[in-house]
């Protein structure tokens, strides 16, 4: 199982160590891969305080060229440089405040395994779309035009824009639906088995309603991984699962 923790723009040094003081003796499950995707100014500083913890250090984007006047944006190759083993592309803010296309982000998740470092594409569709029976074929675009040629490794996060940040959630069946669909259209691509995330007001009185949704390999938080309390209590039910599965 996968947890991805993404911070946005928030927390400061000082909150990010009280984050972090919490989890240095905290007793980790080693089938839950958690990866905390910290503003790119905290990078090194949040990695050195979990050095000797499991949790691996993501970037929340990355640029398609290597270098060049791109003001205010980072490379794959800097953020490999950083110990970063994954990043996020296409995440619907981005699409959204600085008009990211699909071929923009193929290229970007292109850089990025490039350099090693595992994309995790997002897609997610309107509310307009959903309710006029378009999402499966907005998210079939989305993927095909944004998976790269070829790839060892990626990740898919479906985040259903009109779920971000509302509070509001698809019901069970629609996105068991959504998964299965996208692992229907990538296994027409690829044999590998990609883990698709569903992200969009993960908290921790959803969190085991989510979890025991089919092809539902993890998730992608937000808002609730500010919290040390609360991010711990998503954790725990995700263990919690895990256990009740394996018996």
């Amino acid at each position: 199982m996968f947890i991805a923790a993404n911070w946005k723009m928030n927390l400061d040094k000082t909150s990010i160590k009280k984050f972090c003081d919490n989890l240095k003796n905290f007793e980790f499950n080693d089938n839950i891969r958690v990866t905390i995707f910290p503003p790119t100014i905290y990078i090194n500083y949040l990695s050195d305080l979990l050095i000797k913890t499991p949790v691996s250090i993501g970037g929340q984007n990355c640029h398609f060229m290597p270098s060049g006047a791109f003001t205010g944006d980072i490379s794959a190759i800097s953020l490999k440089e950083f110990g970063c083993e994954f990043v996020i592309v296409g995440h619907s803010e981005r699409r959204n405040y600085y008009n990211e296309t699909n071929s923009y982000i193929k290229s970007c998740a292109e850089a990025a395994i490039k350099n090693d470092i595992t994309p995790i594409i997002c897609v997610g569709e309107s509310l307009n779309d959903r309710e006029n029976n378009k999402a499966l074929n907005f998210i079939e675009r989305q993927i095909n035009e944004c998976l790269p040629d070829y790839f060892e490794r990626i990740i898919i996060a479906y985040e259903p824009i009109w779920s971000i940040g509302t509070g509001k959630i698809p019901s069970s069946n629609q996105i068991k639906e959504m998964h299965s669909f996208i692992k229907k259209i990538i296994s027409l691509k690829s044999k590998k088995n990609v883990k698709v995330l569903y992200g969009g007001s993960v908290n921790s009185l959803n969190i085991n309603e989510i979890l025991l949704i089919e092809n539902v390999d993890g998730i992608l938080v937000g808002g609730a991984s500010l919290k040390i309390k609360e991010f711990l209590a998503i954790y725990n039910s995700a263990v919690k699962q895990l256990t009740l599965s394996s018996q």
